[in-house]
This record gives structure tokens, sequence and C-alpha cells, in this order.
């Protein structure tokens, strides 16, 4: 018997074993890529985007913001995009300088997941995730109508049924495909006060503020659009 519970105990162990390794063999291949895609972001992003840093007025940066990316971006469109950013983020060019129209450039398969996995590290601890749900259908008749009344589509591109897909403005960010590009609890966090994140940027913003319900539920409408 003593020597079934030693053989036993020598399995337990070597197992035990094998799978510390295990788990610090990927803990360490994790840090690599998140290294390595720190490199990338650093030596190539950052000459025009922001990872670091207080807030700032659109009119003094580049590009937008990744300080937040973890929070702000989808992994697998991000990654997609990187590739392929043919798709215009903002119509006519960041703010409106034309220096800021050219198109994106692009990486690789490996070069874009490794600045994905990094951007994801990048965190505000003022967004709460997991507060945005599916809208129900007396809150996304609700945010519609807020939408539309407020006057959204006059600075965004909206989806919609028309020859071309889409209506609206180009003052701003296209709202087109957001629910596949955008998180819904940083959209949130971001309709409830743009200045938090974006001081002096000319977003419309509805004096008195509305009831964070109906951010809400304007918040819900705009993640049903694709």
């Amino acid at each position: 018997m003593t020597d079934v519970w030693r053989s036993g105990g020598l399995l337990v162990a070597l197992v035990v074993g094998m799978t510390t390794v295990f788990a610090v063999a990927v803990t360490r291949v994790a840090a690599k890529g998140e290294q390595a895609g720190e490199q990338v972001v650093r030596s190539t992003c950052t000459g025009c985007h922001r990872i670091e840093g207080p807030v700032a007025a659109r009119k003094t940066k580049k590009a937008p913001d990744l300080i937040w990316a973890g929070n702000k971006y989808q992994p697998a469109w991000l990654v997609n995009w990187l590739q392929n950013p043919d798709f215009k983020l903002y119509p006519v060019g960041y703010d409106f300088r034309p220096d800021r129209k050219k198109r994106h450039l692009s990486l690789t398969a490996d070069q874009a997941k490794m600045v994905v996995d990094f951007l994801a590290t990048r965190k505000d601890s003022r967004i709460t995730e997991g507060v945005m749900k599916a809208g129900t259908p007396e809150q996304l008749a609700r945010g519609q109508s807020l939408y539309q009344e407020h006057g959204c589509q006059n600075c965004h591109y909206t989806p919609a049924g028309t020859p071309k897909g889409y209506v609206g403005g180009t003052s701003s960010t296209s709202f087109i495909k957001l629910s596949e590009r955008l998180n819904a609890d940083w959209v949130y966090r971001f309709n409830l006060n743009p200045d938090d994140f974006e001081p002096d940027s000319g977003a419309y913003i509805p004096k008195p503020p509305l009831p964070d319900e109906d951010i809400y539920a304007i918040t819900a409408y705009m993640m049903t659009f694709k």
C-alpha cells in the first residue's frame, strides 16, 4: 500500500509540476507578445497616437488617443482593420486637417495581432465594464428618437436605408459598423461626457445634460448600427 501511495504521490507531483511549468511558459509567451506589441506601437504608432498622458483637445493631436484602446475597440475588428485600413473612420480626416486625411498605414497579420494584444492592456478606470446590455424595444425606440431629435446624424455618418447605405455629416467619426468596431461600455461612458476624453472637441452636448437613462437608450440604439 505504501508503494502505491508513493507512486500516486509522485504522479501527482509530476502533474502539478508540469502544469506549473506550462502555466509559466504561457505567461512568458504572453508577456513576450505584449512586449513585442509595445515595441511596434512605440516605434510605429506613437508618432501620431498617444498611449499615455492626460486628456487633450483634438486640435492638439494628430490622431485619436489609444490611452484607453483596451476599453474602446473590439479586438477582432481592430486586428482586421489594421491589416486593411481602407474603411475611413473619419471621412474627411481627423479634425479636418489635410495632413490627417492620409490612409492609415497597414500592418502584417503578426504585427496587427501583437499591437492589439498590447493595446488591450491600455484601459481607463473610469470605464466600468458590463454596464451596457442589449437594448429593450422601448429603449431602442427612445434612443432612436433622441438620436434624431438631437441631430447626431448631422455630424456622423449613420447607417440608413438609402442608396449609399448611410446618411449624415462628416465633422466627426463615422458610425457605420459601430457595433463591430467599438465596445458598448466605452461608447456609453464617452456619451455621458465627451469632454472627459476629448475636451473642447466641439462635440454637441445637450444643455441641460440628458439623464443617464436617456444616454443609455441612445447608446443601445447606436450599438445596433451595422
